[in-house]
């Protein structure tokens, strides 16, 4: 009986949410996926067009180039973010002023919007007054003249370390896991003989590998929408280089006014965060340890 009544009262809880998430996630995804399927620009009738849409993003040159920085991007967020995120909560788990100091720091940049981490690293890498150039000029290179953000040579560069300036949240959520792991846990490791680095992987990371996972996935969703950054700084160029999924989706709705075309890319995209996620919670067993 009291059985019943907890999943009634569970049901209760979860039904507002439950609501919400059909109406306006299940929903968009659902429209997105099927307008995918139409041939539907500014000014003209909808009609349905069959896999057309679909046909002509793989074949689209631009499209293999967004979708080929998207993967990277992907890859440097879940190397570079987490992976940094991790050994900086490894390297501050003593309570210190110093590790203190260094989490704060960390965690600034995520403090700002991204729109506002954008304009910096545009003043920054800017040829003429940008501090990047600046430095370089400073210790020896007096001529050194680069475009960070408009050179083919540097650009991709230039937009990955602007992206990846953005993590410090995963530290937090690391940090906040590897807190609630028992000192008895370090004590008795200790007391067998366990060196640091022993522990930290023999023991911390089988423990905290779910919020790991976590963060893998949260750095998957970051990627997939990142826009503010390469719209300000190069808006995808030059000429197609920098371009990932968002950028091209806006790009081919609001400039072609080709919705049609630009839903099914936004479908694709959808499918490879949802594919990435499950194959993140699958390596990371996230919910069954």
């Amino acid at each position: 009986m009291k059985s019943k009544k907890t999943k009634i009262w569970l049901a209760a809880f979860l039904a507002p949410t439950l609501i919400l998430f059909l109406g306006f996630y299940a929903y968009s995804i659902l429209t997105v996926g099927i307008t995918g399927f139409t041939d539907w620009k500014l000014g003209e009738p909808i009609r349905f067009a069959g896999a057309d849409n679909f046909i002509k993003m793989f074949q689209d040159s631009t499209f293999h180039i967004s979708l080929k920085n998207t993967m990277v991007w992907m890859v440097l967020h879940w190397v570079i973010l987490v992976g940094t995120s991790l050994l900086v909560a490894l390297a501050t788990l003593k309570k210190s002023r110093l590790s203190k100091a260094v989490r704060v720091i960390y965690l600034i940049p995520k403090m700002m919007p991204l729109a506002v981490i954008g304009f910096l690293f545009y003043f920054m890498f800017n040829p003429s007054i940008g501090l990047v150039n600046d430095f370089i000029r400073k210790i020896g290179f007096e001529d050194f003249n680069v475009n960070w953000f408009q050179d083919a040579r540097t650009a991709f560069l230039a937009v990955t370390v602007t992206t990846i300036f953005y993590g410090g949240v995963f530290m937090l959520l690391i940090s906040s896991e590897i807190a609630a792991i028992p000192t008895e846990v370090y004590e008795s490791a200790k007391v067998d003989g366990a060196t640091e680095s022993q522990i930290n992987r023999l023991i911390v990371m089988p423990l905290i590998k779910n919020i790991v996972g976590t963060c893998l996935i949260l750095a998957t969703v970051d990627c997939l929408k990142t826009f503010e950054v390469i719209y300000l700084t190069t808006n995808g160029g030059p000429g197609d280089l920098t371009m990932n999924l968002p950028v091209m989706i806006f790009r081919t709705a609001m400039n072609n006014s080709n919705y049609g075309y630009a839903n099914a890319i936004a479908f694709v995209t959808i499918l490879i965060g949802a594919a990435a996620m499950l194959l993140i919670t699958k390596v990371f067993r996230i919910g069954k340890d």
